[in-house]
């Protein structure tokens, strides 16, 4: 009787396992499975905004997209400098059209959870078509990058241009596989125009393409790539940032001066460069990445040489670590790590009718290490309690009526979290709160500015009450600021003149 359900089920397991290998699921799956993510990632950011947890990452955006539709060069406040300087991203123009229709983050959130989402496509064909896997190690793959805790970080962490370079590199090595070579040429460009030092890693494909035998690909790769990166570096990203390349700080132990100085630093320091990038810190970035997939992508190792020169860079770099932060610098990687993930698990399996069959006990392990690393280091893990990610306290809804409170014109300094409300504006600079009071804090706080937004709520724990008694009290008697809203810990000044616009504006 056991013998006779077994063969019944195993027939009908054969019965599905044909369907899902028919050309018409490889067509229509991967777009479905994409909407599915889509909507999961666009819930999962929107209930992230809702709860006014972004801060300066994403309001600097919104800011430079807002000016943008305006007419305005995307001169930030916030950034200090021209959007354009930081990474030379012109892909923000084109964005810039949407949010001139459609809310601003709202658009922005949705758009770059499609990016996220529908990498899957080019990631299934990759699978299916180049690396000839079964229908459901390649459901298992999409899932593992559904889960995977670098691109939740990415969807979570404001608004990343170079989260389009993902689809877009996706689908430059899939277009190089196919000779699709126009398509290819577009989607390379794509991703520079996001991001311009992923030149580096348009150039590190070349590599790659020499190495499969694609001469031509290899070699046209390489040199676009460096020239893209190399012009934005000494002309481009200089031109938009006074004449000085903008990220020198960064290298400064390396050298001063210019981009040059620094490679020559590197060279004849090569021992602090790589006591630098094999630290501790890095180590352990390199294990989150790679243990979710069990370092299966060590197995394909070529695939994974794209990324490292410029993943290198960024992880010897002298910049703040965080998480959220430093989610846009694992693009390159998070790219190679799927590319090499497929190939990897070719090499495990073996062909059974045109099809390379994977150990079911391989993929087993994968996705079940895939979903223990999401659930203890993910920041969409259940035990970040996601669901309770859009409440609003009241703190929230007090920060949502100083929105309403500042006028258009106004020339505002506030805490982090009312700069996503406050970005349709020239004039906006964020007060960052220093971990101990300053007697000079309430000066520098409502310098050149006519509104000021104090957040209770953030203030360092090093801070005592005395010290915020005598900010305010410094702000109001020194500054001569008047106080205009307090409720929540939320407390707003303004010049006298400013709280009387505004009060007249309010009457009318």
């Amino acid at each position: 009787m056991s013998i006779s359900w077994r063969k019944r089920l195993e027939y009908r397991l054969l019965r599905w396992q044909a369907r899902f290998e028919s050309s018409l699921f490889d067509k229509i799956f991967p777009w479905v499975a994409g909407a599915i993510v889509w909507t999961i990632f666009i819930l999962l950011a929107l209930a992230k905004s809702r709860e006014l947890s972004q801060t300066a990452d994403l309001a600097s955006v919104m800011q430079s997209v807002w000016l943008i539709g305006e007419g305005y060069t995307p001169e930030s406040s916030l950034l200090g400098q021209n959007y354009l300087a930081s990474q030379g991203g012109f892909l923000i123009y084109p964005i810039a059209v949407l949010t001139s229709i459609f809310p601003t983050a709202i658009t922005l959130i949705v758009i770059q959870s499609a990016a996220l989402s529908f990498a899957i496509v080019p990631i299934w064909r990759l699978s299916r078509n180049v690396g000839d896997l079964r229908a459901g190690t390649s459901m298992v793959i999409i899932a593992i990058y559904g889960s995977y805790s670098a691109i939740h970080s990415l969807n979570l962490s404001g608004f990343r241009l170079e989260t389009f370079a993902i689809p877009a590199i996706m689908s430059l090595t899939l277009c190089a596989y196919s000779d699709k070579k126009y398509k290819y040429w577009f989607m390379a460009t794509l991703a520079l125009l996001s991001r311009a030092d992923l030149g580096l890693l348009i150039a590190g494909f070349g590599g790659l393409w020499l190495l499969e035998g694609k001469k031509r690909l290899g070699y046209q790769s390489i040199a676009f790539g460096l020239s893209w990166s190399i012009i934005s570096i000494l002309g481009i990203q200089p031109l938009y940032n006074g004449g000085a390349y903008p990220h020198m700080d960064a290298f400064a132990q390396y050298g001063t001066g210019n981009p040059f100085a620094v490679i020559w630093g590197i060279i004849i320091n090569p021992l602090t460069f790589m006591n630098e990038l094999f630290s501790e810190a890095n180590f352990q970035v390199g294990v989150a990445l790679l243990a979710p997939l069990l370092f299966l992508p060590m197995v394909a190792t070529r695939y994974l040489v794209p990324a490292l020169p410029l993943f290198a860079l960024y992880l010897t770099a002298d910049v703040p670590t965080d998480e959220l932060a430093e989610s846009g610098q694992r693009v390159p990687v998070i790219v190679c790590m799927f590319i090499a993930l497929v190939f990897a698990l070719q090499k495990t399996g073996r062909v059974i009718v045109q099809r390379v069959n994977v150990d079911r006990t391989v993929i087993g392990a994968l996705l079940i290490t895939a979903s223990v690393f999401f659930i203890s280091n993910s920041v969409a893990s259940p035990y970040e309690d996601p669901w309770d990610w859009g409440k609003r306290e009241p703190v929230d809804q007090a920060r949502l009526e100083v929105a309403e409170l500042m006028p258009d014109d106004a020339v505002v300094r506030a805490a982090p979290k009312l700069l996503p409300l406050l970005t349709e504006r020239v004039a906006l600079w964020e007060f960052e709160i220093p971990d101990n009071y300053d007697d000079q804090l309430a000066k520098d706080a409502v310098r050149n500015v006519e509104w000021f937004i104090f957040d209770r709520t953030d203030v360092p724990v090093a801070w005592t009450g005395v010290d915020i008694l005598d900010f305010q009290s410094d702000l109001k008697v020194s500054e001569r600021f008047v106080q205009v809203f307090n409720k929540s810990g939320i407390e707003v000044y303004a010049t006298p003149q400013a709280a009387e616009t505004a009060r007249l504006k309010t009457i009318e």
